[in-house]
């Protein structure tokens, strides 16, 4: 299987992505080589290349790629992950560590590299490094478990607060429009973390190892998937300030 990476469009690419996809690696490798002839120094081509060999088990050239991809782009945390694996096959094991700390490094929210990250410092016994790996995957993957109920509590508070001050009568209009335009400001804030939260989970949860080139279908799924959680956001919060409104004008 391949790295998740933006579209090139090089000669043989779409037919390199189809042959990839149907698991025809030395085919789809005849591509990446005819692609590199047209783009030597393309890192995507390069980074596909050494996926290519790791699945053939030609370690040491997987190597070579993917050394020339991280001179290319070193800052390309596939890449990373990629060439630890290649280390690993070889048995050169502080090699992988480097090269998966690097990843991490790169991109802390990447569950796929700590994972692999842990289970070779396990293998090295480093027994302190490897529960640690698993802490921060712990700390990844709550907002998955948890997030949601949280802030969806959070916003319904805030919306029976801003319900119970606009039922309030006899306070000047400048109080009561300033104390709601502060509600509403955590509010956004609120909507601003709780998105934060949700890229970050799908950073951690994105596989690492996908199809050589993005699936659109995917992305607009993960779009339409955060606009719903941001409208049931806005849904609880006006349920809220509804509640709030019905509490006040009962005990009042």
């Amino acid at each position: 299987m391949y790295r998740n990476m933006a579209h090139n469009d090089f000669p043989g690419s779409d037919e390199a992505c189809r042959l990839a996809q149907e698991g025809k690696i030395h085919e789809a490798l005849a591509c990446y080589e005819k692609a590199l002839v047209f783009s030597p120094n393309n890192d995507v081509i390069l980074n596909n290349k050494a996926i290519a060999l790791i699945s053939l088990g030609r370690y040491e050239e997987s190597l070579a790629c993917s050394q020339k991809a991280i001179a290319i782009n070193p800052y390309d945390t596939g890449v990373w992950v990629n060439r630890g694996i290649a280390l690993e096959k070889l048995g050169r094991l502080p090699d992988a560590v480097d090269a998966l700390e690097q990843a991490v490094a790169i991109s802390p929210y990447n569950a796929y590299a700590r994972a692999l990250l842990g289970i070779i410092y396990q293998k090295l016994e480093m027994d302190d490094k490897a529960e640690a790996q698993n802490r921060i995957l712990q700390e990844i993957v709550f907002p998955k478990e948890y997030a949601g109920f949280y802030f969806a509590t959070a916003a319904f508070l805030l919306g029976i607060l801003l319900g119970g001050l606009l039922s309030v009568e006899g306070k000047p209009l400048a109080i009561t429009l300033g104390s709601a335009f502060i509600i509403i400001l955590f509010f956004g804030v609120i909507c601003g973390l709780y998105t934060r939260s949700l890229r970050l989970q799908m950073e951690a949860s994105r596989d690492v190892f996908t199809a050589p080139y993005p699936d659109n279908g995917q992305k607009d799924s993960r779009r339409a998937d955060l606009t719903v959680m941001l409208g049931f956001l806005v849904f609880v919060f006006v349920i809220g300030a509804v509640s709030g409104m019905g509490t006040w004008y009962y005990f009042r």
